[in-house]
């Protein structure tokens, strides 16, 4: 069982993303206000003596990899995997989420030549990170596979570019949860669940009116509330794990919580709430990890079996497990002893059974005859 997290390497001394996080502010009463780390602090991944502790904090919360965004840029495919490779080994290892859908390449089916050499590129780029092996094979997450005008003559592309660089294979992971045969025919190995505002799995619990409109525009009403789409974290993450076997080879992807005002202030924002003021609760947390770790170990083969945390930094959107200064290390702690419950249980069903010391093992079996022969005299 592996627990890999989507990581944001953006958040460096010199980029835009702590700025951004320190000077966003709430547009409504009803946004959650954003998290600032704690333990770690403003890091920059830039500097090895930073980047080693967030490496070693998610290893010991049960962590086993990180995935990164790679983009295709100046005429390559660019990542910032070079930062956290010297503290990754066999144990701890890396995949790449390929964003292909800011390419206008792949949507035309007749650039062939195009996309040799892109495909070429994007292997390797695969063979700079110390990579996280699936299946036998290097994980690629395809972020929009709807993109690709034709998905099956691009992951024989990928597969044959990898053999000739002498990769061991690809895994190939289609960002869809609802496409289950497309997707799967067309040569992809597996599925993996949208992000919370991409697929939204159970009803909102605001349905804006035409009356809700008039008391917003006459400010009597909170614009979000009709703008925005807020869900039940609770029903949000239940609908989600309910009836997966039905739904294909499809991945899990969890999360502690989610609010994305701040990439839409204009509205259109996806909300989780638990009630009052608290963006995350970490029974309901802990509870949707191991669920989602079960179901893998059950439904998946023994070598490809992973579950994808939303993010270990998401700080833009609220799904960051890294200790915080609202949270303190309630939502690591969380996280951290979710895994060792999940994999506990897995070990429980694999078979694992105590080993009794062979003198204690004779005594019970001494003491069960006697007490089978008293009671056969009364």
């Amino acid at each position: 069982m592996k627990i890999l997290a989507f990581f944001d390497s953006g958040f460096q001394a010199d980029g835009a993303r702590w700025r951004l996080l320190r000077e966003a502010r709430p547009a409504s009463r009803q946004h959650y206000p954003l998290n600032l780390p704690s333990s770690l602090g403003e890091y920059d991944l830039t500097q090895p003596g930073q980047a080693a502790p967030v490496v070693a904090l998610a290893r010991q919360a049960g962590i086993d990899g990180f995935v990164l965004d790679c983009h295709w840029r100046d005429g390559a495919y660019r990542h910032e995997a070079a930062l956290l490779a010297p503290f990754c080994n066999q144990q701890f290892g890396l995949a790449l989420r390929w964003h292909n859908g800011s390419e206008g390449l792949w949507s035309d089916a007749s650039a062939v030549i195009e996309m040799e050499s892109r495909a070429s590129a994007l292997v390797a780029a695969l063979q700079t990170i110390p990579a996280q092996l699936v299946g036998g094979g290097v994980a690629l997450i395809v972020d929009q596979p709807k993109a690709l005008a034709a998905p099956a003559a691009v992951t024989a592309l990928l597969r044959r570019a990898a053999g000739q660089a002498g990769l061991p294979g690809l895994y190939l992971i289609a960002n869809r949860a609802e496409d289950k045969g497309r997707f799967l025919s067309a040569g992809f190995d597996a599925l993996l669940d949208p992000g919370p505002d991409q697929w939204h799995s159970c009803k909102q619990s605001n349905k804006a009116s035409g009356l809700d409109f008039l008391e917003v525009m006459a400010g009597l009403r909170d614009s979000s509330d009709y703008l925005d789409r807020y869900f039940p974290y609770l029903s949000f993450t239940v609908a989600r794990m309910l009836n997966r076997e039905g739904r294909g080879k499809v991945l899990p992807r969890v999360f502690p919580a989610f609010h994305d005002w701040l990439i839409h202030k204009d509205g259109g924002a996806t909300q989780l709430v638990n009630g009052g003021q608290k963006p995350a609760d970490p029974v309901l947390f802990g509870l949707f990890m191991e669920s989602a770790m079960l179901f893998v170990q059950a439904c998946f083969p023994e070598d490809q079996q992973i579950v994808f945390l939303q993010s270990w930094n998401g700080w833009l959107e609220g799904s960051q497990v890294e200790p915080s200064l609202l949270d303190g290390d309630l939502l690591y702690n969380a996280t951290r002893d979710a895994i060792d419950r999940g994999r506990y249980m897995i070990r429980s069903r694999a078979g694992a059974k105590l080993a009794l010391d062979p003198a204690l093992q004779a005594r019970i079996t001494g003491l069960c005859a006697a007490t089978r022969e008293l009671v056969t005299r009364k």
